[in-house]
C-alpha cells in the first residue's frame, strides 16, 4: 500500500504526543492548549476525544500517548513536579487518572508492554536536591484504575522516549544525547533497578525526544533543533528531515508505510502546528 497522498495535516492545537490505533486507523494527539486529547478518523480534520483533568495553577502539560493492545489510550501528564500522572481512556469522553502513582515524577514517555502494564519515563527535580530519573513499570487495573509502580532503570539524565521491540527496550536520554538499549526481560527479572550505565549505548543523537519503532526495528526521533532521524537496527543514525519547527511525538502506520510526526510551532499559541506524514523506509 502506498503512503497517504497528503504530506501534512494542519491541527489547531499545541500538540505533543501522537498515536495511531491500528484497529480503525484513528490518530490521537495530546493538546497542551486545551488539555485534551484530539482525534481524527479521516486523517484530515481533528475533533475533541476526551478532556484530561487539569492541575490547578499549572500550565497544561500532556506528554506521550499510547494505544494499548486492547485499544485503551494511556496518556502522561508532565505535572511540573507536583501533578505528574498517567490517565486511561476506554471510550470517547472518558479519561480517568491511574491512582497510587508518585505526583512528583515528571512523566514523559510511555510504552505499553501488554494488558495492564506500561513503561513510564520520568525525572524528579527539586530545588537544592540532585535530580533523579528513571524508567518504571506501571501495573494497573483498567477497571478500577488502581496502579502500582516498580523502578527498572535508575540514574538516567533525562529519559524522554521509550520504545520496545521484542525483548529490547530503547530509551532516549535527552540530556545525555544518547539512545540506550536494555534487555527488558533482564530488567523485569532484576531484584532492584539497574543503573543507567548497565545499558548499551545504541546510538548518539543530539537532543533526542519521544521515540517510535517500526516492525523492522528502526527507531525514529527528533535530532538537533529541527531534525528528524532514523536509527537503523545496527545503530546507524540518518537524518530524514531537517526542516521541522519542533518535532515531538511520532507514530507509525505500518499498513500505510508512513510516519506521523508532530511538528509543533514554537510561537504561542502554536498557530501553524501540523502532523507531518513521511514515507516509512523499507526494512533492511
Amino acid at each position: 500500500m502506498s503512503p497517504p497522498a497528503a504530506d501534512r495535516i494542519s491541527i489547531d492545537a499545541k500538540p505533543n504526543g501522537v498515536a495511531i490505533r491500528a484497529s480503525d486507523d484513528a490518530i490521537f494527539v495530546t493538546d497542551d492548549r486545551r488539555n485534551v486529547i484530539l482525534w481524527s478518523h479521516n486523517h484530515a480534520t481533528f475533533a475533541r476525544y476526551a478532556d484530561v483533568r487539569e492541575a490547578p495553577g499549572q500550565p497544561n502539560s500532556l506528554s506521550a500517548i499510547t494505544v494499548t493492545p486492547s485499544g485503551e489510550l494511556l496518556v502522561a501528564r508532565f505535572g511540573f513536579g507536583e501533578a505528574g500522572a498517567l490517565f486511561i481512556s476506554t471510550s470517547s469522553g472518558d479519561m480517568q487518572p491511574l491512582t497510587g502513582l508518585a505526583p512528583e515524577r515528571r512523566r514523559l514517555g510511555l510504552a505499553s508492554i501488554g494488558p495492564g502494564r506500561v513503561l513510564s519515563s520520568w525525572f524528579v527535580k527539586a530545588k537544592g536536591v540532585p535530580s533523579t530519573a528513571g524508567i518504571s513499570l506501571v501495573s494497573y487495573d483498567p477497571a478500577t484504575h488502581a496502579a502500582g509502580e516498580r523502578d527498572l532503570v535508575a540514574g538516567l539524565a533525562k529519559p524522554v522516549g521509550v520504545a520496545v521491540r521484542g525483548d529490547t527496550l530503547f530509551v532516549a536520554d535527552q540530556d545525555g544525547n544518547v539512545v540506550l538499549r536494555y534487555s527488558l526481560a533482564a530488567l523485569l527479572a532484576a531484584p532492584a533497578p539497574v543503573t543507567a550505565d548497565q545499558g548499551t549505548v545504541f546510538a548518539r543523537v543530539e537532543h533526542p525526544d519521544l521515540l517510535a519503532i517500526d516492525k523492522g526495528g528502526a527507531l525514529y526521533t527528533k535530532c538537533g533543533a529541527s531534525g528528524l532521524c532514523r536509527i537503523a537496527p545496527d545503530g546507524t543514525v540518518t537524518s530524514i528531515a531537517n526542516d521541522f519547527r519542533n518535532a515531538r511525538g511520532i507514530a507509525i502506520d505500518e499498513a500505510k508505510h508512513a510516519l506521523y510526526v508532530v511538528d509543533r510551532a514554537s510561537a504561542s499559541p502554536a498557530t501553524g502546528s501540523a502532523i507531518r506524514i513521511l514515507p516509512l523506509a523499507p526494512a533492511n
